[in-house]
């Protein structure tokens, strides 16, 4: 994640909220009968943030993801005390990415009572790197004016339409986070399991599932069954799914464990809800492929520095990227240059020295 960090420096615009004002650049919508997403405009846009997924019960209210920074998750908890006058009383981090945690200590501060809920592998994660991300974010954000690097892409947009458009996404990133940072207060899950755990909240129950490595090692789905509601975190992402550090060996098996449910609704951890397996089919047909080629790549004698070269996914980007430029730009920034490596890595072939950070 920490290469995800230093090649695109995901963020996005920070400004005060009255009680209810629909937070800039987010929309909400309903799923089910009390079951609400949170979710930005442009999942490709500055800051690149994890959807937010509210379901209230009788019992209490449980939230999956809470976004990049607490002023995001702030605007969900103004909603939430919108809707209803029960607590928020468990929090849900479906991996360790902190798009999706980086909220935490707002429901912390405003329901002091919450359990925050979590693989043990995310927490584990977290320990490891999450502090390190944020003094990283902390120390290349400090001088960066988001106003300069929006001027320079503007400027590069007819030379260097790609460098364009990364700055722009980087300016986003300074722009919503620079603020936040110096206050930011790393909230760890305090409630972990390994395989699931079922939470009662009389009128209806979330199942969260552990179903094998997939994005991260510790990714976990929330499943709704009287809803049939699936909220898969970044298991599965639209419209172009994250290959950063990920176990892809193991990854297309877990996505095909979330075909079981049988789901009438698919909440990807960024990106539109899904209504059918369409999108879920072929991600998991993706990484299969992209595996698969590197494999036999390898075993032509193909060495890792050759990988751009020997392996071609173009039969896949036209479904994924379109003629859409940004969706391109996400396509091999996010996918195709860390698939390849984390495929190589995958597979247990080495690293040469210069492509280990």
């Amino acid at each position: 994640m920490r290469r995800l960090l230093a090649a695109v420096f995901l963020a996005g615009p920070v400004c005060g909220l009255a009680a209810g004002e629909v937070y800039p650049g987010y929309t909400w919508e309903t799923l089910a009968d009390g079951v609400y997403l949170h979710s930005q405009d442009d999942p490709l846009a500055g800051p690149v943030d994890g959807n937010s997924v509210v379901v209230i019960s009788e019992n209490g209210v449980l939230v999956v993801d809470t976004h990049i920074n607490p002023a995001v998750a702030g605007a969900v908890i103004e909603k939430i005390r919108a809707l209803t006058d029960v607590p928020v009383t468990h929090v849900v981090n479906t991996h360790w990415h902190d798009d999706h945690t980086n909220g935490n200590h707002a429901y912390r501060q405003a329901f002091p009572g919450v359990k925050i809920v979590a693989h043990k592998d995310t927490l584990k994660a977290l320990r490891a790197e999450w502090e390190a991300m944020e003094d990283q974010r902390r120390s290349a954000y400090a001088t960066v004016d988001p106003e300069e690097l929006r001027r320079m892409a503007d400027e590069l947009e007819g030379s260097a339409p790609d460098t364009a458009i990364t700055y722009r996404v980087y300016s986003g990133y300074v722009a919503a986070l620079r603020p936040e940072l110096p206050t930011l207060v790393l909230e760890y899950p305090d409630t972990v399991f390994e395989e699931a755990l079922t939470l009662d909240f009389g009128n209806r129950s979330v199942e969260l599932r552990w179903l094998g490595r997939g994005n991260t090692d510790g990714d976990i789905v929330a499943w709704l069954p009287d809803d049939r509601v699936l909220v898969t975190g970044d298991l599965l992402v639209a419209p172009v799914p994250f290959a950063f550090d990920s176990p892809m060996v193991a990854w297309s098996t877990t996505l095909r464990r979330l075909g079981e449910f049988d789901a009438e609704t698919i909440v990807p951890g960024h990106g539109a809800p899904q209504y059918d397996e369409t999108h879920l089919a072929l991600v998991t047909k993706l990484i299969e492929t992209t595996t698969d080629r590197v494999r036999v790549a390898h075993g032509r004698g193909a060495a890792f520095e050759d990988l751009p070269a020997a392996v071609n996914l173009d039969d896949f980007r036209g479904e994924f990227a379109g003629e859409n430029r940004e969706r391109q730009w996400a396509w091999q920034t996010y996918f195709v240059e860390p698939g390849l490596k984390s495929a190589w890595i995958s597979l247990g072939y080495p690293l040469p020295e210069d492509a280990r950070q």
